[in-house]
């Protein structure tokens, strides 16, 4: 091997060990403390576009009452969600806008974006398959509906989100990270559960905790209210991990697909989460 060899081997082995390092960096920073230890990132309607985002939305019916929409961004300034009477469809992201569907008006607020993982590793994978776990639902015309489960065949606006974020490995259902946890009705997700989740709110043991966290982050005031109420409404019985396939087995419960639970739009008429 020449000089000029060796140069050019030591070089690539050098960059190779700097990609590993930085990999592993950014691993063990997550691993280390979770989402409650990492920053909240955030997005808004009108700002640079942030694929793999996800949006939150106020939603006024046609009867005047209010619901969270949620929907991850595409590339082009667009958002993907399951939208009532339409189903699961792309549409421009803007921020305040009255969508026609099913020969009524439905009132569409944009609240606050959240970037959905800290880990760079993440975000990079979700972003290079984020056309692919979109269009499969797209081009399948999914319906919508406002709650679902492990064998339907409609989607709620979480369910949707829930399923382009963690994709199942073994079904259509997605596959709940462990830290996810339930933090209101045990059978039921909740667009609730899913910004506590992204603020790294159940990472944390207790409710001084979060409020210390709250206040150290630097949140859009629309989305530092909604996770103080949300805070404030936490009971520490609620905030327990789902139980596991092991667990359940072993106490004789039914299998998990009986088990999973339904995910959901939050409870109309209220103005905040």
């Amino acid at each position: 091997m020449d000089l000029k060899q060796s140069r050019y081997y030591r070089f690539i082995s050098l960059l190779f060990g700097v990609a590993c390092f930085a990999l592993a960096a950014d691993a063990l920073a997550n691993a280390a403390g979770g989402r409650s230890s990492q920053p909240v990132r955030t997005a808004i309607a009108s700002g640079p576009e942030e694929p793999g985002y996800v949006h939150y939305f106020l939603l006024t019916l046609p009867d005047e009452s209010l619901e969270t929409l949620v929907g991850i961004e595409l590339p082009g300034r667009k958002i993907a969600w399951s939208f009532p009477d339409l189903g699961v469809v792309v549409a421009p992201l803007l921020e305040r806008s009255v969508v026609p569907a099913g020969g009524k008006q439905y009132g569409v607020s944009h609240l606050y974006g959240i970037r959905p993982f800290p880990n760079e590793a993440a975000m990079r994978e979700l972003r290079r398959t984020l056309a692919t776990r979109v269009g499969r639902w797209v081009a399948a015309g999914t319906p919508y509906c406002e709650n679902d489960g492990p064998r339907s065949h409609c989607l709620s606006c979480l369910g949707f989100v829930l399923r382009v974020l963690f994709p199942g490995r073994h079904s259509d259902f997605p596959d709940m990270p462990r830290d996810f946890w339930r933090t209101g009705h045990p059978r039921r997700y909740s667009t609730e559960d899913l910004l506590l989740y992204l603020t790294g709110m159940t990472d944390l043991p207790d409710r001084e905790a979060r409020l210390r966290r709250v206040s150290q982050m630097d949140l859009p005031t629309a989305l530092r209210e909604d996770v103080l109420e949300l805070v404030k409404a936490m009971d520490a019985s609620e905030a327990t991990p789902p139980v596991t396939a092991g667990t359940a087995q072993a106490a004789g419960e039914k299998p998990r697909a009986a088990r999973l639970p339904k995910v959901s739009t939050r409870p109309a008429q209220r103005k905040r989460l």
